[in-house]
């Protein structure tokens, strides 16, 4: 009787042991936080915010590319746009496009300037030329714009010119008995077909694909 006794009393202590083990477990597990789930909210948040930078940096590659130029303004960037993918040896647009030259490298894109284009644009207040280009009259290709530091260097174009296309050794259009009177813009055009203001009165071997002056 007494080991049926001593044996019994050992199993209900285990027994009691182990419950409290358990109740001990379970009251830590209750005291501990709970980890907080991310909500919906903040997840839907967050990929909004991915979407718009991605669709933000996506508009601004877009932007400063020539086929942004005509998605919306078809007149009067067309013929522009045209011209830069035409591969013509006579317009410089075809030179800056071989290049690796976008629009935005000559034509800054400020934003003064892009607002005055967008509301010239909406109430249809541009001149336009019979060549479909446009007639404001302005020109900016001279020197100071394009013999910029980080754009040409007028004393290496005088010095690659001299007899150009062959011709006399004492011929370079860069440094002329003009005196300095021509702009880059008299001789050469982007989107137009280039023509050599020295051939108005000289008998010169013309550059591939561009065209003598006329009077």
């Amino acid at each position: 009787m007494t080991e049926n006794s001593n044996g019994q009393d050992l199993v209900q202590t285990d027994a009691v042991e182990q419950n409290a083990a358990v109740s001990a477990d379970a009251a830590e597990s209750a005291a501990a936080p709970k980890k907080a789930r991310p909500r919906k909210g903040i997840i839907a948040a967050i990929v909004a915010v991915v979407v718009i930078v991605a669709a933000g940096a996506g508009f601004w590659v877009w932007h400063e590319q020539p086929s942004f130029c005509n998605a919306v303004c078809h007149s009067p960037m067309d013929k522009y746009v045209e011209s830069y993918t035409s591969n013509d040896p006579g317009k410089l647009v075809t030179q800056h496009a071989q290049a690796g030259d976008g629009c935005l490298d000559c034509h800054e894109a400020e934003i003064t300037t892009q607002v005055s284009e967008v509301m010239a644009w909406v109430s249809d207040s541009y001149p336009m030329g019979e060549d479909g280009m446009l007639a404001t009259g302005k020109e900016f290709a001279n020197e100071e714009f394009c013999a910029r530091p980080e754009c040409h260097s007028m004393a290496d174009i005088v010095d690659a010119t001299w007899g150009f296309e062959g011709n006399d050794a004492k011929y370079n259009p860069h440094s002329s008995h003009q005196d300095n009177q021509l702009e880059c813009g008299d001789c050469h055009k982007v989107h137009e077909t280039s023509q050599l203001y020295c051939a108005k009165c000289h008998q010169l071997n013309l550059p591939e694909g561009w065209e003598a002056a006329s009077e």
